[in-house]
């Protein structure tokens, strides 16, 4: 080895071009390694290892001056030479079949069994077996290339490399026949590049195809490079197929299981794992052996089977959830028909609507008043026409028939009704000071107040600037005072938050009362504003009610 190292290196185009696509092999391992939905992403990364090894050993062979020290470094070669075509064959088996789970070390130490004996055979070529008698510099010039006559152990190593080669290109050839479209021209692509480095060697071994007078297997994989960068940047190989596959199950909210012929789970994505609770070891458990959904699921698929057509809903108790049951079977076309290969369950959240489906019908059944507030809905245009667009109360349009509505129901059930009519004191002086969008901060604030003060029954109105209407049916003339009179005094001690800070605001009110004070909206509202009119005249933030012989 120390010999080799002092032997001389020359620099050469060749050896730049290995150096690059060396450096191009490594930024894709890079690259990939970072992708977490990557199907066979850690043999792909190992794959790049051993391509880099290789590389390396064809850079160094390629520079050392010494013909004993190419035939050392040639050697040395061969860990990658065998390894890179067994590691894609397995990592095409594991793209193809969407397998993300890596390998296991063991299984790392057994495929490098094969490449281990192929270097040790090279470097100590016994009985010159693996190297033949003949092998040979070109020439006499310093660093002219080495021609290698290949013996009986070369040539079964040789095999065992083909041996791989002819499964990948199985592996994907089966997935393009059983693929359409876009996925199809994604395995032809593999096949492409598959094919090109060892058709290169090929043509080397066999009718001693060279370029710069060395073997061309190594170069071409500039074309391998150049080919996955495309497919990875520009076709975006890497995340429509594996990827878009991790998004439908993983990325869904909704649990999705898979299910395979025996009735195995196999597959199930973030949802169906943190709604069930299952561990680490619910991969291949039966469907029925699920924690929390395994028996209901199987309870329904049979179900399914027996012919009931029913939409089938799948109910979990703590906390309460329904999911509506869309299995789908997994079938592959053979010669002989379809081929089932499982079933994918689809649960679809629909909670919130079942319960909307139950409360809808409770509402149905509910009085017709009910059912008009519902209907009501479709008149949004209508309801904003009656809305005061400032506080959000209703307006004076909305006040007759309101009125006519209540009026009915207490004459019926021997109720009467108050009517307060409320004004902001000092509103006008309050806009000229502050402005009138404290002014609008004001009249909001007293709406959210007011209405916070009503019962279920009550009803507040804005019927002028600063003037509000309260409707209180079924209130006698001292328990509507009594009321007015604590809102009028919680107002005057909490100040109203505005745009210029807190500000003291008081009102006055007056009271009128059905049918004592009057039969009409509009005979109520002439006693309560005469009432307003007093409590103003008595000296504001106080809530007045005229009895008769003051009116």
């Amino acid at each position: 080895m120390n010999v080799c190292v002092q032997s001389g290196w020359l620099f050469s185009l060749p050896l730049a071009l290995i150096g690059a696509v060396s450096a191009g092999v490594l930024l894709v391992a890079l690259w990939v390694a970072r992708q977490p939905y990557f199907s066979g992403r850690s043999t792909f990364v190992v794959l790049h290892a051993a391509m880099l090894w290789w590389l390396l050993a064809v850079g160094v062979e390629l520079g050392v001056q010494g013909a004993s020290c190419k035939v050392f470094w040639a050697s040395m070669a061969w860990p990658g030479i065998a390894a890179v075509p067994s590691l894609w064959a397995v990592f095409l088996w594991q793209y193809v079949n969407s397998i993300r789970t890596p390998l296991r070390p063991a299984a790392y130490l057994l495929l490098g069994v094969g490449p281990l004996v192929a270097c040790v055979l090279a470097i100590v070529n016994p009985g010159q077996l693996f190297y033949g008698p003949l092998t040979a510099p070109l020439n006499d010039l310093p660093g002219a290339p080495v021609i290698y006559q290949h013996g009986p152990l070369f040539n079964a190593v040789a095999i065992y490399v083909y041996l791989f080669m002819l499964f990948s290109l199985a592996v994907v050839l089966r997935g393009a026949l059983a693929s359409q479209g876009l996925h199809r021209r994604h395995y032809l692509a593999f096949v492409l590049v598959t094919c090109v480095p060892w058709l290169a060697n090929a043509g080397h071994l066999l009718y001693g195809w060279s370029l710069f007078g060395f073997d061309p297997t190594p170069f071409s994989f500039a074309f391998t490079l150049v080919a996955f960068t495309l497919l990875i940047t520009a076709v975006r190989l890497f995340d429509l197929v594996p990827v878009a596959r991790h998004l439908l199950l993983e990325e869904l909210p909704d649990p999705v299981l898979v299910v395979d012929a025996q009735g195995r789970v196999v597959e199930a994505n973030r949802a169906a794992l943190q709604l069930s609770g299952a561990g680490d070891d619910w991969q291949g458990r039966a469907l029925r052996d699920w924690p929390l959904l395994g028996g209901e699921l199987q309870r329904l698929l049979a179900q399914g089977a027996a012919g009931d057509d029913r939409e089938p809903l799948l109910t979990l108790a703590a906390p309460l959830r329904h999911f509506e049951l869309r299995a789908r079977n997994i079938e592959r076309q053979t010669r002989s028909g379809p081929l089932s290969l499982g079933c994918m369950l689809y649960l679809r959240d629909v909670t919130q609507r079942h319960l909307s489906e139950l409360q809808l019908g409770e509402a149905l059944a509910l009085s017709e008043e009910r059912l008009r507030t519902i209907s009501s809905l479709h008149g949004q245009l209508q309801e904003l026409a009656l809305r005061d667009p400032l506080t959000g109360l209703y307006n004076r349009r909305h006040l007759d028939e309101y009125f006519v509505r209540e009026q009915a129901r207490c004459l019926r059930e021997d109720k009467p009704i108050a009517l307060a009519l409320v004004d902001l004191d000092h509103f006008k002086l309050l806009n000229d000071e502050h402005g009138h969008l404290t002014g609008d901060d004001v009249l909001r604030e007293l709406s959210r107040r007011l209405t916070d003060s009503l019962r279920g029954s009550d009803a507040v109105f804005r019927i002028g600037g600063e003037e509000f209407l309260l409707v209180l049916p079924g209130a006698e003339a001292e328990e509507a005072y009594r009321r007015l009179a604590q809102i009028c005094q919680q107002l005057a001690q909490v100040p109203m938050a505005t745009r210029v800070g807190n500000l003291v605001v008081t009102l006055s009110a007056g009271l009128s009362h059905w049918p004592a004070q009057g039969a009409a909206l509009d005979g109520l509202l002439q006693v309560a504003d005469a009432a307003l009119y007093e409590a103003k005249h008595r000296g504001r933030n106080q809530v007045c009610m005229l009895q008769p012989t003051e009116r």
